[in-house]
């Protein structure tokens, strides 16, 4: 056990939830520092400024959305099986944190400001949507998809849905929602079949 690491793995999940609700722009030492009751300067020894914070916080939702999300949806057999997977995955990930998926309140957050944390993420969100894109090519390879479909154009939809529902759960609390997605899906995978 390293009490470093240890330390700095608190920071990052107490960062990771005032991130979820609050916006990751919001994340600044001195109100993390409060959080994790630690003093500013006891925070700052970790991540030197808040655009490191941001970034680490951001790694750290993206190791942990790999874990959570893309890895065990990976060890499901091709298709659609691993599709259904994926997104019942990223509805747990959205659901556990209590302003939902991160990336999507950060992608609010830096859409127009240049710099480190923008283009960290950038990096982040083109490694999910190339996931997505794989999936359609390993379903492709299944026997699940036509094999002239346009992976791009699944990718795009996919994600639509995945981004519609954190929409209707998070701020609209629609009641039928995961029924609506359900049936979204049903209907996007029969397309692309």
């Amino acid at each position: 056990m390293n009490k470093g690491r240890d330390t700095k793995e608190m920071i990052l999940e107490i960062g990771l939830e005032m991130a979820s609700r609050l916006g990751l722009e919001a994340v600044s030492i001195g109100e993390l520092a409060k959080a994790a009751k630690m003093s500013k300067s006891g925070l700052f020894a970790h991540f030197q400024s808040k655009e490191n914070l941001q970034i680490a916080i951001l790694k750290f939702a993206g190791d942990r959305f790999a874990q959570e999300v893309v890895i065990p949806a990976l060890k499901v057999e091709a298709g659609i099986a691993r599709i259904q997977a994926l997104v019942d995955n990223w509805i747990g990930w959205t659901a556990q944190l209590s302003g939902g998926c991160i990336f999507v309140q950060a992608g609010n957050d830096f859409k127009d400001r240049p710099g480190k944390v923008r283009d960290f993420l950038l990096q982040q969100q083109e490694a999910w949507i190339d996931s997505l894109r794989r999936i359609a090519r390993s379903a492709i390879g299944a026997g699940h998809f036509r094999p002239e479909i346009d992976c791009d154009q699944f990718a795009f939809e996919l994600y639509s849905l995945l981004l519609g529902f954190h929409l209707y759960y998070k701020l609209l609390h629609n009641e039928d929602i995961r029924e609506r997605q359900q049936a979204s899906l049903v209907a996007l995978i029969r397309r692309y079949q």
